[in-house]
């Protein structure tokens, strides 16, 4: 009678064990557990909310449209003003606080209705403006898609739309969505796409690297009153 109440007792307790030892294997391995969810993945680093933005630093105006930088000022390679040729190119009056340069158009006379502001790829892209995303599409360069462009009116300003382009998602892959709200230096657009391989900026003639940049431009809207 006893042999036949300790079987059923050791028998129990080699299961149990068994249990045991196979978590502990499983948890010290890391892949099943963390596979199935059951342990918290990083939080990506641009998903982080206490994170400090960067010094917001005006970099240029135009009427009631305050332009400030997109990335953090220690990341500032150069910053290049120059024309867009499209209709209804508005121009910004560059701030003297920032160090930078205008370049010439053709015929010679500046344009400053676009801004390359050049950083390293990678580099963390915020708006540059306060106002509501309008649009989010693929930016082409020659006829092929590389990155984003985003069009975000300025608040208070219905008539002017702020491009900003040579950018694409942050590392957690998040995109801000048409009619998004966004905060001058402080809501997170992208980073700065790396398009070294696919064009040459003129913006390179004043870096110590390939050119890469975020380009802000300016256009009126045929909606509301001028600025």
């Amino acid at each position: 009678m006893l042999l036949t109440v300790v079987a059923p007792a050791l028998l129990v307790a080699v299961v149990i064990a068994a249990i045991v030892l196979a978590f502990y294997d499983t948890a010290s391995s890391g892949g099943d557990v963390a596979s199935s969810g059951q342990l918290a993945s990083p939080v990506p680093p641009s998903a982080v909310v206490d994170a400090p933005a960067p010094q917001r630093v005006v970099l240029a105006r135009a009427g009631q449209v305050e332009v400030v930088l997109p990335v953090a000022d220690k990341q500032v390679t150069a910053v290049l003003f120059h024309s867009v040729a499209e209709p209804g190119a508005v121009n910004m009056a560059p701030a003297s606080a920032v160090s930078h340069n205008v370049a010439s158009d053709e015929g010679g006379d500046p344009g400053t209705s676009g801004v390359d502001v050049g950083a390293p790829a990678g580099t963390t892209v915020y708006s540059p403006v306060d106002g509501v995303i309008t649009a989010v599409i693929p930016h082409r360069i020659a006829g092929r898609p590389e990155g984003l462009e985003m069009v975000i009116t300025p608040a208070g300003v219905p008539d002017v739309a702020v491009r900003v382009s040579h950018i694409e998602p942050g590392p957690d892959g998040v995109v801000p969505r048409v009619g998004t709200a966004v905060g001058a230096g402080r809501t997170v657009l992208g980073r700065v796409r790396d398009l070294s391989r696919v064009a040459r900026f003129d913006i390179a003639r004043y870096t110590n690297d390939a050119g890469n940049n975020v380009q802000v431009e300016l256009l009126r809207q045929p909606t509301g009153p001028g600025v």
